[in-house]
């Protein structure tokens, strides 16, 4: 899969689960249009990234357990080393 189609449809997954409307796995994976197997998979992979997701048996749907903040995308490392830490900017 593109790794952007991936982007899409986990940030997809993550409203979903935000807005309390995955329902089962079965009615989960046809809100994104995959199997049941395949959103398991993906709920899996965001908690490979550090969500703590649950599933609820009574009210049938993911939840999650604490809250996060979900970001997809590269940001630049700030070397502390290269900081002028005095004010004294070199040029």
């Amino acid at each position: 899969m593109n790794i952007l189609k991936l982007q899409e449809l986990l940030e997809r997954l993550v409203k979903l689960i935000e807005h309390e409307c995955t329902g089962s796995p079965t009615e989960l994976g046809q809100r994104l249009g995959v199997t049941d197997r395949t959103a398991k998979c993906y709920i899996a992979q965001l908690r490979d990234m550090g969500a703590d997701i649950k599933y609820c048996t009574h009210l049938n749907r993911y939840y999650f357990a604490s809250p996060i903040t979900f970001r997809f995308w590269f940001e630049p490392k700030i070397d502390i080393e290269d900081t002028p830490s005095n004010g004294e900017g070199g040029g």
